[in-house]
């Protein structure tokens, strides 16, 4: 009689567990919340008649007997299930030994399929030849979970197929082939184009280079520089037979992503920032005047030269036509009177020979040293960069350190130049200057001999 009174009891709390109500709506989880805590969680009305029916039954033993008929039942069920389940895992096994000990030296074969289709299937699931012959990496992949199933084997036309595709793979690196198939363009639209395959190397189509993935034939994002597009252009447009100069991607696709993704001679001058347009904005500037003070020289030095082989009618537009002007205008002075006279006039004509070469000497010294501060300060920004995303990305630390470079680059691109015009326009001067001390030195020791 106990053992009946805690089934009994047993069973009611089963009862009563399975009629606790689960569906709670996420507005009331605060009161589940509060209920859990304080304990305060009723029993559902259906668990409390169950409970009362089972306490007014007067027949309790007699359930509880059924109850117990009931589990004794089920388990010798589950006893004769246990002994069919070890029969059968018996039966497989044998059979697992029956099959390996049949394949045999097929057994050696399937395992060295298995490994050429999973690499097939890897490599046409990328090659640009599946955008001619498409299905090709799904059709292995067919045979590739055929191989590793134990309960099925591959067929010998199956298996012919494998190296069918491998060898298709080897014969189309060497053709050039057009087709129709469709594209997805940059703006996202898909449109219907004649494609150009280049062996296993290069897509392209409608003038632009074309990329394929398991999504299709794409368009690249981005494209690369004009002259690349330009042979893109003569492929398609040549007859066939013809020989055209292409630029071909032997590591298919590796080489086009990475000039793609190189900036371009804008992208790098905005990547100087205020510093780098600053130091541009002086080259400009130093350029104008080095290209004027220079054709101005070379027109002096020309006038010059013209007015030295007519000493006797100085003209007053060359430096030298107003030196001689100077001995023509005192021809009564004595020598030293006279010396000081030339002397004064070519120390009037040189701050004009100089003009704005200074300044084109300051450029040249600034220019670097701007880019040298455009560097620092974009060091300092990368480094900051660096403490607060940490240095688990190589590419981010390039990617600032090359930024900050570039004011380097751009302060020496202006310096260089501006020097070799400055140095030019200074040995120009200087020429002049000195034709004009060697024409007062004449006009002197003529003097004097007179």
């Amino acid at each position: 009689m106990k053992h009946h009174i805690t089934l009994i009891s047993l069973y009611t709390a089963l009862l009563a567990i399975i009629a606790i109500p689960l569906q709670v709506s996420a507005d009331a989880l605060d009161d589940l919340l509060e209920e859990v805590r304080t304990g305060t969680l009723q029993k559902s009305e259906q668990a409390v008649q169950r409970e009362q029916q089972f306490a007014s039954s007067a027949n309790k033993a007699g359930m509880v007997a059924t109850l117990q008929a009931e589990r004794a039942t089920l388990e010798v069920r589950s006893e004769s299930l246990e002994d069919q389940f070890a029969d059968n895992d018996e039966a497989l096994n044998a059979l697992r030994i029956q099959k390996e000990t049949t394949l045999g030296d097929l057994k050696d074969l399937y395992a060295g399929l298995q490994q050429v289709v999973g690499e097939a299937q890897a490599n046409f699931e990328t090659s640009v030849v599946s955008s001619q012959f498409p299905g090709r990496s799904e059709a292995l992949g067919a045979i590739s979970i055929k191989l590793s199933q134990s309960n099925k084997l591959v067929t010998a036309a199956e298996i012919e197929s494998v190296w069918s595709e491998i060898l298709n793979e080897m014969v189309q690196q060497g053709k050039v082939v057009s087709f129709n198939a469709p594209v997805a363009t940059a703006s996202g639209s898909k449109q219907d184009q004649t494609v150009t395959r280049v062996g296993v190397f290069n897509l392209v189509g409608d003038d632009k280079f074309l990329t394929y993935g398991r999504g299709g034939i794409a368009e690249l994002p981005r494209q690369p520089d004009g002259q690349y597009l330009g042979s893109v252009s003569d492929l398609q447009g040549a007859s066939p037979g013809t020989a055209v100069s292409f630029y071909v991607d032997p590591t298919r696709g590796t080489l086009l992503g990475a000039n793609v993704e190189r900036p371009s001679l804008a992208e790098r001058v905005t990547q100087g920032g205020t510093v780098g347009y600053v130091i541009i904005t002086m080259g400009i500037i130093a350029t104008t005047i080095a290209i004027w003070r220079l054709l101005v020289l070379f027109g002096i030095s020309g006038a010059v030269k013209k007015q030295a082989k007519n000493a006797g009618s100085p003209s007053p537009k060359n430096p030298l036509g107003r030196v001689l002007q100077v001995l023509k205008d005192n021809p009564n002075s004595s020598t030293e009177a006279l010396e000081l006279k030339l002397t004064e006039q070519i120390m009037k004509e040189t701050p004009k020979l100089n003009k704005m070469l200074m300044f084109l000497k300051i450029v040249a010294v600034v220019a670097p040293l701007m880019g040298l501060l455009g560097t620092v300060t974009g060091m300092i920004e990368t480094f900051q960069s660096i403490t607060l995303f940490g240095a688990g990305d190589p590419k981010l630390m390039a990617g600032g350190i090359s930024q900050a470079l570039v004011t380097t680059v751009l302060g020496l691109c202006v310096a260089i130049p501006t020097v070799l015009m400055h140095t030019l326009a200074s040995s120009k001067a200087k020429q002049v200057q000195d034709v004009l001390e060697e024409q007062s030195a004449g006009m002197v020791a003529r003097q004097i001999e007179a």
